[in-house]
């Protein structure tokens, strides 16, 4: 049974194909049309499914699109009666209303119809219960607690369902907006410059320069969190005009938002004391509701999904809380998430049983070696053959370079977990500003990740956990700080991914050769694209990557290009 889940009515687009229940291809839109954080109808990542399965629009069996345009209409509607008051409120509900529900719930349908001959039935699940789905049914567990945590999907900001035997069931909800910590944290972070939604990753790592107790009881004056985890804002601080969201009360409270042609420094504690002190207000609220959740269903593990679910801070502090013996969050935890929960609520809904686990993010597009040879070509680049690409980037690593790496079948999320990867040596004190500056152009406050042997995190990580999709930050070992300096943040911390011969052998064996030549298995890891843009996809894309940064070589498939003039050489 060929099962398609699109996601279609929100950002992230995406497409998955489950084949009997398991997953055979999942990848989002904006790998294929390059607009990060794309909201346009996934037709690339629908035919890359497709085509990957070697299958036909007309031999799918079902499909199903997540998120309810009904329920986002009703939604809406009734907020811009029940918030009348406040204009600005009223009538961007209703706009909401108009775009993600009449207009895309029409135009998803009949993009499948014209583009690939879809003649079937189809229908809508939605969006928290699929958001849910996309954790719990991807979990290793059989029964588990699951937080979805969000801005909003179909008037949904928040909820807590029991996982029991395949079967998800929701046991308490949180409404937009006043209950949003997706966009409580937007608010803030548009205060500090950064664009919402694509952004709250800068907010969460602007937050370490900043103190939180200076600021945090500023935040208590209109937030609340109840102990059975309810966040409640007060409306009328986070948004007052179309231009801009943060109302002249919030900045009564925190002074005029931030001037990115006058303030360029965000580090400025006026800043950063913000950050941190909205860090903390999610921390707050993301460890209630986990105790809600433990309350509610007595069970002992958590899957979480949602925006919120890739605040990897407090990930990394709840996964240590002990309320919970396990926290399992999948790699697309965000929208792009949406269709693979669909596809797998279809399925179990349908009563199939369960036959899949997530143990790697490795579902997007492969690369034959052919065709990187015939990118090679068109663009004319001297490249070498090596007969052991792992060995070969990691002598590379080793020398100081920074090296793009290209390799298997791309990761889901946004995190490159070492197939669509930019490389360099922890231990080198100037490869964070060197790949910040030459090659991601990118803010110089933001940190880099490092991935390291599962085997031997342990010796330079605090926790020594398994962490396969990088989504928790753990703190670096007091005695490694000095010898991991690239990667370890302002406050000793790193977003750390741990790798196995199981998860990624081929990843794993460039990070054992790294320990050979180094004494540490260990890398600095980025996602291999320039600021703005989308994740590499094609042979091209990294081509153009490496062409146009200070990237100084790239190891694509089994050949090697090397910039003549390299640094420090």
């Amino acid at each position: 049974m060929l099962i398609l889940g699109v996601n279609a009515s929100s950002h992230n687009t995406s497409a998955a194909l489950l084949a009997d229940g398991r997953l055979a291809a999942f990848a989002e839109e904006e790998r294929f049309n390059r607009e990060r954080y794309t909201m346009g109808f996934p037709e690339g990542a629908v035919r890359f499914a497709l085509g990957h399965a070697g299958v036909r629009a007309e031999d799918v069996d079902a499909v199903v699109f997540a998120g309810s345009p009904t329920a986002e209409i009703l939604h809406s509607a009734w907020d811009a009666l029940r918030l009348a008051g406040r204009p600005w409120y009223r009538t961007w509900l209703r706009d909401q209303a108009l775009v993600t529900g009449a207009y895309k719930g029409w135009n998803q349908k009949r993009r499948l119809r014209s583009r690939f001959g879809w003649t079937g039935e189809s229908r809508c699940l939605p969006h928290h219960d699929c958001h849910a789905s996309s954790a719990y049914h991807c979990s290793p567990f059989d029964d588990a607690a699951v937080l979805t945590i969000d801005a909003q999907g179909d008037g949904i900001a928040t909820a807590i369902y029991e996982g029991r035997g395949g079967r998800l069931r929701r046991l308490r909800s949180w409404g937009f907006p006043e209950h949003s910590l997706g966009h409580f944290y937007d608010v803030v972070g548009e205060w500090l410059g950064f664009k919402p939604v694509k952004d709250a990753g800068k907010t969460m790592g602007l937050a370490p320069y900043g103190d939180a107790k200076r600021r945090r009881a500023d935040f208590d004056r209109f937030t609340r969190i109840d102990a059975d985890g309810t966040f409640t804002a007060d409306l009328d601080f986070l948004k007052e005009s179309r231009e801009r969201r943060a109302s002249p009360r919030f900045e009564a409270l925190f002074g005029p938002a931030r001037d990115l042609s006058r303030d360029s420094d965000p580090t400025d504690p006026r800043w950063a004391d913000v950050a941190a002190g909205a860090q903390c207000v999610i921390e707050d609220a993301v460890f209630a509701l986990a105790r809600e959740a433990r309350r509610i269903t007595g069970l002992p593990n958590l899957c979480i999904a949602g925006g919120v679910g890739l605040n990897s801070v407090a990930n990394g502090k709840l996964d240590l809380a002990g309320i919970f013996e396990e926290v399992w969050i999948q790699p697309a935890a965000y929208d792009a998430g949406l269709s693979l929960g669909a596809a797998l609520l279809a399925w179990h809904g349908a009563g199939g049983a369960r036959r899949f686990t997530m143990e790697h993010a490795y579902w997007g597009p492969d690369t034959k070696p052919e065709d990187v040879r015939a990118a090679l070509e068109v663009a004319k680049a001297e490249y070498r053959e090596t007969p052991d690409a792992a060995a070969t980037a990691a002598e590379l690593v080793a020398k100081g370079r920074i090296v793009g790496w290209y390799q298997g079948r791309a990761e889901v999320g946004p995190r490159s977990l070492g197939n669509r990867s930019i490389l360099a040596d922890p231990q080198r004190a100037d490869a964070k500003d060197v790949v910040n500056r030459e090659v991601k152009h990118r803010e110089p406050f933001r940190p880099f990740a490092p991935s390291c042997t599962l085997e031997d995190s342990h010796r330079w990580f605090e926790s020594g956990r398994a962490t396969p999709f990088m989504l928790k930050v753990w703190q670096v070992r007091a005695e490694a700080r000095a010898k991991l300096p690239a990667i370890t943040h302002v406050d000793g911390s790193a977003r750390l991914q741990t790798v196995t011969p199981s998860e990624n052998a081929l990843y794993h064996r460039l990070l054992v050769e790294v320990g050979r030549r180094t004494g540490i298995p260990c890398v600095l890891n980025t996602s291999f694209n320039i600021r703005g843009e989308p994740i590499v996809n094609s042979p091209m894309d990294a081509l153009k990557c490496f062409f146009t940064t200070g990237l100084d070589a790239l190891v694509i498939g089994p050949y090697v290009l090397e910039k003549r003039r390299v640094r420090g050489a």
